[in-house]
């Protein structure tokens, strides 16, 4: 018997992702996604030091090309881009890991707007 996530690895899944499923859409609250979960989640990736995708940033979009972020120590961010550019990479320093992952949000806002693949993001929860 298949079991659905918890809310915040439904958020997890669909920040990172990109994507719910129609069972996981329905087991979030409100069929929302809280704002405050999507800080938390990019917080502790960029804490866990493992690469992920920002498939929301345009450069990602198109074909062949890829934008990474992790965090590398506790307030720093590594990025890396690879495309058709070719390759560049460089780091953002930031007072704190929540301040590093408030930039991240920041810059993915304008392009997820008020959701995400169709679910709704609460901005002020």
């Amino acid at each position: 018997m298949d079991t659905v996530a918890d809310e915040k690895e439904l958020v997890r899944k669909l920040v990172f992702t990109g994507h719910l499923n129609v069972p996981e859409r329905r087991a979030l609250p409100g069929r929302k996604a809280r704002a405050s979960l999507i800080y938390s989640v990019i917080e502790e990736a960029l804490q866990s030091g493992g690469w992920f995708r920002a498939w929301w940033l345009p450069d990602d979009s198109m074909m062949g090309c890829q934008v990474k972020y992790r965090g590398d120590g506790p307030a720093r961010v590594c990025w890396a881009y690879n495309g058709i550019e070719g390759e560049r990479g460089g780091v953002r320093e930031y007072d704190s890991p929540r301040q590093a992952a408030d930039a991240l949000v920041r810059e993915a806002r304008p392009f997820w707007g008020n959701g995400i693949d169709g679910v709704p993001i609460a901005w002020d929860a």
